[in-house]
């Protein structure tokens, strides 16, 4: 009867479990994102949550990731990037990775940087009053409320850690190897969700955290036609010498590398002519 109880309270808690799981993962977070675009664009911070909860009555802190794309013209390269170096030095921010190119008439230079949100939209401002800056192309900015995900998982958390308790106290109370086994398989899965909800959770506050920017820059750079050098009668016919020369030295070398096969030949030779002596 004991084992019996055992086994349907296990039961009963993958059902619960499974159940927690499923609901959570039908919420849709996608309608919280704001997006806006254009040179005098301005970030928004407040919209309405999905899943039947407005954010007014959320009393946690919101969290907002927010990014921005920039694209713009320089006067000169290497002083637009010592300019981005002293804001990120100001702002306390990082780069995060670097590519630099130049095409037939222009200079290019990528760059992804992430500033304490905080200090985002300082940064961008002052980063586009540059003097440097002759044209701005393109600027931006991105808003994504990511507060009910921040729920969710804290909710989902929860759960599995009571989960996971509970587990561990059948765990103590099983009798038989098999009901060992079956609860230690339950709480490894389970620790394994944890885990993977925890990664997501640190992963989301690193975003909310450190605002990500894109930053676009291009130098138009002036560009002059070399024109091959001419090569005159005489020195063609040295560089053809040349290259005969290398030819020979070339044939020689191979030569040299089959002396198995000479000595062999010689080896075969010296023996017919020797048979050849005898029978006369």
């Amino acid at each position: 009867m004991k084992r019996l109880l055992i086994i349907l309270s296990i039961f009963f808690l993958f059902i619960a479990c499974d159940r927690e799981d499923e609901d959570l993962m039908f919420n849709d977070h996608s309608e919280n994102d704001v997006y806006i675009e254009g040179p005098e664009a301005a970030p928004m911070y407040k919209k309405s949550a999905g899943a039947g909860r407005m954010m007014s009555e959320v009393s946690e802190e919101q969290k907002i990731i927010r990014s921005a794309n920039v694209r713009y013209e320089v006067n000169d390269m290497d002083l637009s990037l010592e300019r981005i170096d002293e804001l990120l030095g100001k702002y306390e921010g990082v780069v995060q990775n670097q590519r630099q190119y130049s095409q037939y008439d222009r200079l290019n230079t990528y760059l992804t940087v992430r500033v304490p949100a905080k200090e985002f939209e300082n940064f961008v401002n002052e980063l586009l009053v540059d003097k440097g800056i002759r044209r701005l192309d393109e600027k931006n900015i991105s808003a994504k409320d990511v507060t009910e995900q921040f729920i969710d998982i804290e909710a989902r958390l929860a759960t599995k850690k009571e989960a996971m308790a509970r587990y561990k106290v059948l765990l103590q109370k099983a009798e038989t190897v098999t009901d060992m086994i079956t609860v230690e398989e339950k709480i490894r899965r389970l620790q394994e969700e944890i885990e993977s909800q925890e990664a997501r959770l640190k992963y989301l506050s690193g975003q909310v955290e450190m605002s990500e920017i894109r930053i676009n820059i291009y130098q138009i750079i002036k560009t002059t036609y070399v024109p091959e050098k001419s090569t005159g009668f005489f020195s063609i016919i040295l560089k053809a010498l040349h290259s005969g020369l290398k030819g020979i030295i070339f044939v020689f070398i191979w030569i040299v590398r089959l002396w198995p096969v000479w000595l062999l030949y010689i080896v075969i030779r010296l023996i017919v002519k020797s048979r050849k002596k005898d029978r006369s």
